[in-house]
């Protein structure tokens, strides 16, 4: 065989080398993207930053739990507050101010809050005076923990980096002042925050960055964005890993995230900036993993955090035209990031421009293209008729047999017309199946086999579309080649791409939402390959009759000969007259031109060069949100997220990631589809039987714990304990561990907001009641209140709780329209955050001391009988989040809440405890207002 023909043998669109090409396409992307996907190397040299200090301060603020409402918190806060003081003390322009002076109110529907800030603030100030003043920079995290976690992602990392910043920007002073607010509270409602807008520090910064923690370790991805303009400072210019996608901003502001940082307030100030945190190992946040030994990645997760955060920070302390503010729906920005390394980035109105011309141009180009492709084809087929009158005779067919082949030919058009829509059609119902088959066999096996589970809705993916595009077609007139119908699937895979466009630039009109970039770069890179087709199909060499095989366009037949080399093949007429009276003396044979083999049909190379135009870039944009999808969602289901959610978007994504391969599945080899069945089987037949939870990656149950206290508010008369977790496990794998549960009469309910969870309560003895603790325990009250009316529809309500800063006032028959606290309602609530027209439920007051008496005036929504005046019922409660005890001053500070020791005892390694409300325990009791002036009712 000679060199030329071995070189076509193998760039020919046959079946090995398509196989061969798809299978190295989709292995080199997978692997580079995966590789990729991992957390970066640690430099030698750390951009002027300590690492080994900033660990070693890791180590100290996250040794245990240290909620707002703790002893704990303190002793956290001293250690940064003196870290940061010893830096400032040799920088003049550096300063440190302790802020235990900011209190602030507002309205949350349905909760009113009142706050006493103690957030640690850092001023460096700027080299140019211009914005010494204003046009500085915030950076932001907290350093509260909740009460079940040290707290080493959620957000200690994000502590101590910033407390490297301080250090580098003294000694490195940047152009523009940076703010640093390490602020509290931010676990019980983004209180520290809300605390920063009443201090006039507020008002140097017009952009921020907020470091975070939603998981436990691994790669830290950047959330959200504000605008475009900040999100330059992400660029690989100044951060060398980018980490970033647009389709996170989009689940937050669509509601599919439902978790909240400090972000949102300042965006609600006007302040633009970026929010920064980690993602993956969600089945750890919030517990007692969340620390040094258990967090993701080490120390690598951390200098991933401190690399992108020094990368941002000095951008934006230096650089003007990343503080031009111009806030719209065409500044907000669209941005993803390639393989670690580069940041995509551009406007929603430049998404939308690219949108509108791909909507246009390219249906009115390929138009085009196809009506020359229809001229050159017009003239070979009037060339192909005046070859064809060559031949003499007519053949009589029967009037059934020409019937049948009209209605084979009309259906291979049909199918050649929709083929690619069955298969889209057929291949989507297959997802809906698995997806609903595994939320009625095993919801829960995502949690710990991510991986599994997209490797299984690929393969299925995969067979249903592989399979239905190469149903065979009949042997008969009308056959189309493997390029035609390659050009086939192609341009219905351009028009499916062209109205999923459509579908996505609507709302990205309307809501800025910018996920439809995946339409909009998939549509341009199928475009590209239906040119391709198009240009392929006028070359010399091009199959010019679609819909027509090769032999009838020349009216033979090929018949295999006997007498001629295996493998070859003569061409004899396909009607043969009987001889007459003008039949030649000699037989005249005409000589047909050589048919190519089934699999060598087309130009040489063209289909490489359509595939790696149009299949690689679409599949690496989705699997890089895929992987981002997969490990950030996969284990929300714990949290109450609907599982159905999770795997439609799983499989959705896995349906994607192969329909970009359609135009080229029809010349796959059997033996991969094979191959593929047997994946499809093995992973998916694991994936339901296996058991969901590990140590790894266990499973959270929440836990909480009421006490109903003696009207004299000392001591405890009823205590109940409750758990939330999986309805298939809380009854039957976790209750049964617990001895508190052995013979109590447990209830059990569906979970208000935690779809598929369970909440299970039962009541425990005298043994296992909580303490509040403090210096004095069981000689004073845990709650103390006193209520008073001060008019129709207004009373003043006093609490205090015993070594508690957090206390609850509800009214159950009344909706709450005013409040204000004692010493700081001459200020009122903050603006934006006023209450709703239907009023409050409960108001939650946190003091910066511990103990402190709180003094509330309150007014109730008036109603239009006089039964308002009457009774106003209502309960008053206080909590704590301490339940490990310490000795500070000679006292024991922390209380105990046996209950919850008992869980973390007793419960299966494969399940950990975390809180269900900011107090791991509450205590209260009932009040009443009898009429109005009714005077003081104590010990309630």
């Amino acid at each position: 065989m000679r060199i030329s023909n071995r070189i076509k043998a193998v760039l020919a669109f046959r079946t090995v080398p398509t196989t061969i090409a798809l299978v190295v396409v989709y292995a080199a992307i997978i692997i580079s993207v995966l590789l990729t996907d991992q957390l970066p190397s640690i430099p030698k040299k750390t951009r002027g930053l300590d690492l080994d200090q900033a660990y070693l301060d890791l180590h100290q603020v996250s040794a245990r739990p240290h909620p707002f409402n703790s002893h704990a918190n303190d002793i956290v806060r001293d250690y940064i507050l003196d870290r940061l003081e010893s830096v400032a003390s040799r920088y003049s322009h550096v300063e440190i101010y302790d802020d235990t002076v900011s209190n602030a109110s507002w309205a949350s529907k349905p909760i009113g809050v009142y706050f006493e800030g103690n957030n640690i603030l850092v001023k460096v100030e700027g080299t140019d005076p211009e914005y010494r003043e204003s046009g500085g920079v915030l950076l932001s995290a907290h350093f509260d923990s909740v009460s079940t976690a040290p707290g080493t992602t959620d957000d200690g990392m994000g502590v101590v980096t910033l407390m490297q910043m301080v250090e580098y920007f003294a000694k490195h002073r940047p152009k523009r002042t940076v703010v640093f607010n390490i602020n509290n509270a931010e676990e019980d409602g983004l209180l520290g925050a809300h605390a920063f807008l009443e201090h006039p520090w507020v008002n140097i910064s017009d952009v921020f960055l907020n470091l975070e923690g939603a998981a436990a370790g691994g790669r830290p991805l950047l959330f959200r964005a504000t605008s475009a303009i900040p999100m330059h400072a992400w660029s690989g210019t100044y951060v060398p890993h980018p980490h970033a996608n647009v389709l996170s901003a989009d689940s937050f502001s669509r509601g599919v995230v439902r978790s909240d940082t400090d972000y949102t307030v300042y965006a609600r100030a006007g302040l633009e900036g970026l929010d920064f945190a980690f993602y993956r190992g969600r089945s750890r946040y919030h517990t007692k993993y969340d620390s040094v030994p258990g967090m993701s990645g080490g120390k690598k997760a951390l200098w991933a955090m401190m690399e992108n955060t020094h990368g941002a920070s000095v951008a934006l302390a230096n650089r003007d035209d990343l503080h031009i503010q111009p806030r719209n729906w065409k500044d907000r920005p669209v941005y993803f990031d390639l393989f670690g390394v580069a940041l995509v980035l551009f406007s929603v109105e430049g998404l939308f421009i690219i949108n509108v011309v791909l909507l246009t141009a390219g249906p009115i180009t390929l138009l085009l293209l196809m009506y020359s492709q229809r001229i050159v084809r017009a003239a070979k087929q009037l060339r192909q008729r005046r070859l064809e009158e060559v031949n003499e005779g007519e053949t009589h067919e029967h009037v059934g047999t020409r019937a049948l082949r009209t209605l084979c030919y009309i259906g291979k058009v049909v199918w050649r017309s929709t083929g690619f829509w069955i298969t889209f059609l057929v291949s989507a119902g297959f997802q809906v199946v698995l997806v609903v088959l595994y939320v009625k066999i095993n919801p829960f096996i995502i949690h710990s086999h991510p991986y599994l589970v997209l490797t299984s809705a690929l393969s299925l993916a995969y067979i249903s579309t592989v399979v239905v595009l190469s149903i065979p077609l009949a042997k008969s007139g009308g056959v189309p080649t493997l390029d035609q119908r390659k050009s086939d699937i192609f341009l219905q895979l351009y028009i499916f791409t062209w109205v999923a466009l459509v579908f996505g630039t609507v709302p990205l009109r309307k809501t800025g939402i910018g996920g439809p970039y995946l339409f909009s770069f998939w549509n341009a890179a199928v475009l590209l390959g239906c040119i391709l087709t198009c240009v392929e199909a006028t070359t010399p060499g091009g199959d010019p009759l679609p819909g027509v095989s090769p032999t009838e366009r020349n009216g033979y037949e090929a018949v295999p000969s006997e007498e001629l080399a295996a493998g070859e093949q003569v061409l004899r007429g396909a009607h043969d007259n009987e001889p007459s009276e003008t039949t030649p003396l000699l037989r005249v044979q005409h000589e047909a031109a050589p048919v190519p083999d089934r699999e060598e049909q087309g130009v040489v190379g063209w289909w490489i060069l359509q595939l790696l135009i149009s299949v690689p870039f679409p599949v690496i944009l989705f699997l890089h949100v895929a992987i981002m999808v997969i490990n950030g969602q996969n284990q929300t289901l714990t949290d109450g997220i609907n599982p159905i959610i999770v795997y439609s978007m799983t499989s959705m994504l896995a349906l994607l990631l192969i329909l970009p391969m359609a135009p080229f599945a029809i010349n796959v080899h059997r033996s991969l589809t094979v191959i593929v069945l047997v994946i499809f089987v093995l992973s998916t037949s694991y994936a339901w039987s296996a058991f969901p939870f590990t140590p790894q990656t266990p499973l959270k149950v929440y836990f909480s714990q009421t006490v109903d206290l003696s009207p004299s508010g000392a001591y405890a008369e009823h205590v109940t304990t409750a758990l939330t977790g999986p309805k298939q496990y809380l009854q039957s794998h976790i209750l049964p561990h617990l001895p508190s549960a052995y013979n109590a009469s447990v209830v059990c309910y569906d979970a208000p907001d935690k779809l598929g969870l369970q909440t299970c309560k039962w009541e425990v003895g005298d043994d296992m009641t909580p303490s509040p603790g403090g210096y004095k325990p069981g000689k004073s009250a845990w709650v103390s209140t006193s209520t008073v009316r001060t008019g129709e529809h207004s009373a003043r309500i006093t609490v205090r709780g015993q070594n508690t800063r957090n206390c609850y006032i509800e009214l159950g028959n009344r909706r709450i329209v005013q409040f204000t606290v004692a010493g700081d309602g001459e200020k009122g609530l903050q603006t934006g955050y006023e209450i709703p027209d239907g009023g409050l439920d409960y108001i939650r007051l946190w003091s910066r001391d511990f103990g402190k008496e709180f003094k509330v005036d309150i007014a109730w929504q008036e109603y239009s009988d006089q039964a308002s005046m009457g009774d106003v019922k209502g309960h008053i409660s206080c909590g704590w989040a301490e339940y490990e005890s310490g000795t500070v001053g000679g006292g024991r500070t922390g209380g105990r809440i046996p209950s919850l020791e008992e869980a973390i005892a007793f419960l299966p390694e494969w399940t950990v405890v975390t809180k269900s409300a900011p107090a791991l325990f509450s205590a209260g009791t009932p009040f009443e207002i009898d009429s109005p002036n009714p005077g003081p009712r104590g010990g309630r």
